[in-house]
Formats: C-alpha cells, structure tokens, sequence
C-alpha cells in the first residue's frame, strides 16, 4: 500500500504542527531583558518556556530584536533558556557553529531541547553516535522532541543499531505526549509491518489520531485504508473526507485522489466539473502518480479532464491546441516536458 513517512525535527523545524505564533501573549509585558529575549525567540518545544509570551517559530524569530534581548539576558547570567534562545536567534542569523556553542552550554545545564538542537547539528555534521546520545538523554528526560527523535534514530539506524521495537516505544511516548507526527511514525511501522509485528487497526488508529490533528500524510493513509477497507471497516465516504481534507491543505495525491472519487461519484456525490478541478489542480502541482496515469491508463479519466489537462499544456505552449481528449505521444512528450520542469 502506498504510504508516507516523516523524518527528523527540532525545535523550530517541526513539521505539519509548528505553532506560527509570535509576539506577547494575554498582555504579559516583557518588561524585563530576559521577558525580552523569552518574547522574542522562545520554542513551543521547551518544557522551560516563559509561557506569558507567545512561542516563536524558527522561521519567525526577528533577528535583530532576537539577538539583541537574547546576547544581553545571556550576558547577564540568565542561564540555560537563555543560552538556549540565543543559539536559536543565532541559527535564525545563519551563524551555525556559535549557535551550536550556545546549545551545548545549554544542554551542559540540562536543557533538554538544546540538547536536541545540538544532537541535529552535530548529525549534520557527520557525528551520528553523539546525536543519538543527545537525542537519548533528552528524550530520557521526558523530552517530547527527543522522544519523537530517538524513535526515529531506532528506526533509521543513525548512530545506533535499527531496533523497530524501540522505535515503537518512543514514537508512543512522544505520541502520549501530544506529537501528532509521532502519532503518524507509530501509524507507519504497524502498517508496513517490516520493523515490528503488522496490525492494521492500531496503525489506522495512529493514523486517525494524528489526522485529528492535522497531519496531511496521517489523512492520506488513513483515506487509503478506509477506501480500501484494510485494518478498518470499508468507508467510501469517510475516505473521500479524508482525501478532501488533505487536498484542502495543497497536498496533490489527495486532489488526485479526490478527483476520481468525484468524478466517478465513489463514496460521494458524483460531479463531474469539481472533479475536473481537482484532477487539473493535481496536474498542475505535479502529481507524479497522476503522470503514470496519463502514461499509462489515462481512460482512468473522463474526456473532460483530459481534454482541460490538454488545454494547460497548450496555454504553456507545450502543444499546439487542444481540440480532442486523446493523449498521443505528442502530448505524452508535452506531459513529460511539463513535469521535468518542477
């Protein structure tokens, strides 16, 4: 069965659940340089935050600001978060190896996110034994990040032996915890089946866990299985919810998918306009198993969406017009030029 997998974080890399947020929280007032530094560059992640302040994104940490109010309340003996937050400023600030100062300092004083932190960069940096350690030690001490990233290292094998069973348990811990891409990890080795004993039915509920909670591949394997009925009762609709959901959130399998449910009124009210919508939308982003498709069994697709698939080629002047619905090679070789240009 087609499925999907996620792969490491940390504190301000988090995927599908980052907290976008920044800025000051119930009208707390960062009155003080360490409130400054905790307004400005706080992590969602650290179990130590200032939480009168709003957590702040990696990707949305002001430099400026954050460096300023961060260099200042470290200077001043502000201890492990702020040592933790100015290593975020300055990673934000592109200075990698004075960020990784900071959060070796700050996982020395027990700082269980910098000790994440510092564990991505030192892998990045070819010493996967040592990440491992930083990721063990933090998730030993309740850490959900390191949780969610130990399970991973079991799973992959990086700076240790694959061990699936480990994996599964600290992809549950972190899961417990409120990680709902942790929930989706956990929902992948129970249905691949490959690491630890299959079952289907817990890994469509990991899959539903972490779909309540916005995770797009979690709403892709779970519609899968539902369409298909494999660990769950067979639920047409629900599938097409799911795929629904998913492509609501840009992802083009789901659009794929929700296309031909619409177009062939699958678990769903047959409409045959939105249908081709969704199938171009697909197209347009790419889709690579709507390529094989049109590669190999393009009548899996009404006339009118091939013909509107047609008629983007021709508008990207790939073919010279689109009077019929017909994938001849000429317009295999446009297809082929359209996606070779993502």
């Amino acid at each position: 069965m087609f499925m999907r997998s996620n792969g490491m974080k940390t504190a301000g890399r988090a995927l599908f659940f980052a907290v976008l947020l920044s800025g000051v929280a119930g009208g707390a007032s960062a009155d003080t340089i360490e409130a400054q530094c905790d307004a400005a560059a706080g992590s969602q992640y650290d179990m130590t935050r200032n939480t009168a302040f709003a957590p702040v994104a990696r990707e949305d940490i002001r430099i400026g600001p954050a460096l300023s109010a961060c260099r200042e309340a470290y200077n001043a003996g502000g201890g492990a978060r702020m040592a933790f937050q100015l290593g975020r400023a300055l990673e934000r600030a592109g200075q990698d190896l004075d960020a990784m100062k900071l959060y070796a300092e700050a996982a020395g004083l027990g700082h269980t996110v910098a000790m994440v932190n510092y564990g991505a960069m030192l892998g990045q940096r070819g010493d996967a034994v040592a990440e491992f350690n930083h990721y063990k030690k933090a998730a030993e001490m309740g850490d959900m990040l390191g949780a969610y990233n130990l399970g991973v290292a079991y799973r992959d094998g990086i700076g240790t032996e694959i061990d699936g069973e480990e994996a599964a348990r600290w992809f549950d811990k972190a899961a417990a915890s409120g990680d709902e891409t942790a929930a989706f990890n956990l929902g992948v080795l129970f249905d691949d089946g490959s690491l630890i004993a299959e079952d289907d039915a817990r890994a469509a509920a990991f899959y539903r866990l972490a779909a309540e909670g916005g995770v797009v591949d979690a709403m892709i394997n779970l519609g899968l299985m539902l369409e298909s009925g494999e660990g769950v009762s067979q639920d047409l609709a629900a599938a097409a919810g799911y795929f629904k959901a998913a492509a609501d959130r840009g992802d083009s399998y789901g659009k794929l998918k929700f296309g031909l449910m619409q177009q062939s009124g699958t678990g769903i009210v047959r409409n045959v306009e939105q249908a081709v919508n969704s199938l171009v939308a697909a197209f347009e982003m790419r889709d690579v198993d709507l390529e094989v498709i049109l590669r190999n069994t393009p009548e899996q697709l009404s006339a009118d969406a091939r013909l509107a698939i047609k008629q983007v080629l021709a508008e990207r002047k790939l073919i010279a017009g689109a009077e019929n619905a017909e994938i001849d090679p000429i317009t295999l070789g446009a297809i082929e030029k359209h996606y070779a240009a993502k």
